[in-house]
């Protein structure tokens, strides 16, 4: 690689799959010797100190400001500073496409879902293709992915896009005061069976489906309750479901967390019931805690669990997914089954592995 910096353009720094990742993806650069500057567009610092705590800069001079206002600010800076940019999620790579010379920067595709939500189609596709073609090269985080943006005419299939799959650290240590506190939160009652779910409260994440399956499990006589970590617009529903259920007391949302691994080492069993997942980064760590999964078999949800794992149930099945929540439960041999290949599944996403892709990415670019 030509320069021994790269600017990052992600949307927020706030806890998210992308954000996250990011972080895991910084460090190691840092520690390849690059220079790295992390530039965010909106909300709160909250991995602000993280970046800075790896040895990357934080840069707030896009913050509050209007996307008129950012491409200026930010083509001014690139005028000084002749760094390259990685941009991350569908607002930083207009603002990429917009701010940088032609083939000064790159993109990561992070979700299977239109470049412009709530846009028309052809508007998302022609937005989407105008920076894929000021851009140097594409980078999606998954097959699925990837096919989503060709199929839906966002890309060319003639577009080298380019499949790396996130990285992920594996935990050493446990916060052993968060893993008290969120304890105390789980015991509801002695003897309980736990299970869980992390993710934004969002249609794409299908709660109804999980809700409604719960109440089979509960109904069956097993005696056990729903822990939730996540905020997000639908709550309100997703709380009056579980009152029209009958539920409701069966039910706990946590709101947010930064104890992720903390919440999942105190589960008996952790469910995804997402319509779509991008990469689905949840899943990595609730494999690491070693916790049997029950997911979706779409999108990307194989590629992280494997084509041939025994905990997928169809999108939106309820019965399918209540059997296969007593069976994790109750049978002890199906649990200690789907937690035995997880050591070499996560094998394939290691956060040097990763980098050194990205990197490739980097000199064929000729950043």
């Amino acid at each position: 690689m030509k320069s021994k910096k790269i600017i990052h353009l992600i949307t927020t720094i706030e806890r998210g799959g992308a954000e996250k990742q990011l972080l895991t993806l910084v460090r190691e650069q840092v520690k390849s010797g690059l220079g790295v500057e992390v530039f965010y567009l909106k909300g709160a610092p909250e991995l602000k100190h993280e970046f800075e705590n790896y040895g990357a800069a934080v840069n707030q001079i896009l913050l509050r400001k209007s996307f008129i206002q950012q491409v200026f600010i930010l083509r001014k800076h690139l005028n000084q500073d002749q760094a390259p940019v990685h941009a991350h999620l569908p607002k930083s790579e207009l603002l990429a496409s917009l701010s940088c010379s032609k083939g000064r920067f790159i993109f990561t595709r992070h979700n299977s879902e239109a470049f412009w939500p709530g846009a028309p189609k052809i508007l998302s596709n022609v937005l989407s293709r105008f920076v894929a073609k000021r851009s140097a090269s594409g980078v999606c985080i998954s097959d699925a992915v990837k096919d989503y943006v060709i199929q839906r005419g966002e890309l060319s299939k003639e577009y080298d896009l380019k499949t790396i799959y996130y990285g992920f650290d594996k935990i050493k240590q446990l916060n052993t005061e968060a893993v008290a506190e969120i304890k105390d939160q789980l015991i509801v009652k002695p003897g309980v069976l736990r299970v869980g779910s992390i993710g934004r409260l969002v249609r794409q994440k299908d709660y109804p489906t999980l809700l409604s399956a719960m109440k089979l499990v509960i109904d069956s006589g097993i005696d056990a309750e729903l822990f939730i970590v996540g905020e997000g617009v639908e709550k309100d529903k997703l709380v009056d479901l579980t009152l029209k259920l009958g539920i409701n007391k069966r039910v706990h949302w946590l709101g947010r967390t930064p104890f992720v691994n903390e919440f999942l080492s105190q589960l008996d069993l952790f469910v995804l019931p997402s319509i779509y997942e991008g990469f689905g980064l949840v899943l990595l760590e609730a494999m690491q805690a070693n916790k049997p999964i029950l997911a979706t078999n779409n999108s990307s949800i194989p590629e992280v669990l494997g084509d041939d794992y025994n905990g997928f149930f169809e999108t939106s099945n309820i019965e399918k997914l209540s059997g296969l929540v007593r069976k994790a439960l109750l049978e002890d041999i199906f649990a200690k089954q789907l937690v035995s290949k997880y050591s070499k599944r996560l094998e394939n996403f290691r956060p040097e592995a990763m980098a050194e892709k990205l990197s490739r990415v980097y000199e064929k670019s000729e950043f």
